[in-house]
């Protein structure tokens, strides 16, 4: 699966490489931040794709706050590159290499469990490089893609999601890779409503939602989950 990153494959699906979404994801990440106060001055993005998020993110944090972006496709971080200033870097690299001894205030981690083959791994390598990590993982697994399961092959397809998740999932196997739990908050879909019947899914997800987030997010889904977590 990593060679779609690197062979055009996920360029082609994803010109864009989702940075129409960043401006919502990382007033999300400074919501998050904001209800619980913690100090940092240094900040890393595990899979920074394009480095919007990080773009918009140190046009909001204080000026004595630097970050860098990773990611491990030469077509993402030649977008990145491009977006480069005195406080932000970006660089084509495995940070989870056991080699690599970078150590940051937080680890962001925003839709990349879902893309990785072994995460487990994955966790094991990331626990170490920071202090605080922020996650942000979709929920796709819910009673309404259980029953249009082609939704789950499509979204493998388009974005290369090969794992899918609930809520109580994710935060035990989080849990039990050594990340104690802090905060979390649901994020909406972003994704505009074309057809009549994806207009009225949409109207009745919202509405749901405020009468029970959680149950929504079991059976409509559609939402994701960002969670803060102290590396133990």
């Amino acid at each position: 699966m990593n060679n779609i990153y690197n062979d055009s494959t996920y360029l082609n699906n994803n010109p864009t490489w989702h940075e129409e979404d960043s401006v919502f994801k990382s007033n999300k990440i400074i919501e998050l931040i904001n209800r619980s106060q913690f100090k940092f001055e240094t900040v890393c993005e595990i899979g920074c794709g394009s480095g919007e998020i990080l773009v918009q993110l140190a046009s909001k944090f204080k000026e004595n706050v630097n970050l860098v972006g990773f990611d491990i496709s030469k077509d993402a971080i030649a977008i990145a590159k491009k977006k480069e200033t005195h406080r932000i870097k970006f660089e084509e690299k495995d940070i989870c290499d056991s080699n690599n001894k970078n150590f940051f205030d937080l680890v962001l981690v925003i839709d990349v469990i879902e893309h990785i083959e072994n995460y487990f791994h994955f966790l094991d390598a990331i626990k170490p490089k920071g202090k605080y990590t922020i996650f942000h993982i979709p929920l796709d697994m819910c009673v309404w893609t259980l029953f249009r399961e082609k939704m789950l092959i499509e979204s493998k397809e388009r974005v290369g999601h090969i794992h899918n998740f609930t809520e109580d999932f994710i935060l035990s196997i989080l849990t039990d890779k050594g990340f104690k739990i802090i905060d979390k908050l649901y994020t909406e879909p972003t994704d505009e409503a074309k057809s009549l019947k994806q207009k009225i899914v949409n109207l009745t997800r919202k509405i749901v939602f405020k009468l029970n987030k959680r149950f929504c997010t079991k059976t409509i889904g559609g939402y994701s989950i960002l969670i803060l977590a102290e590396n133990k």
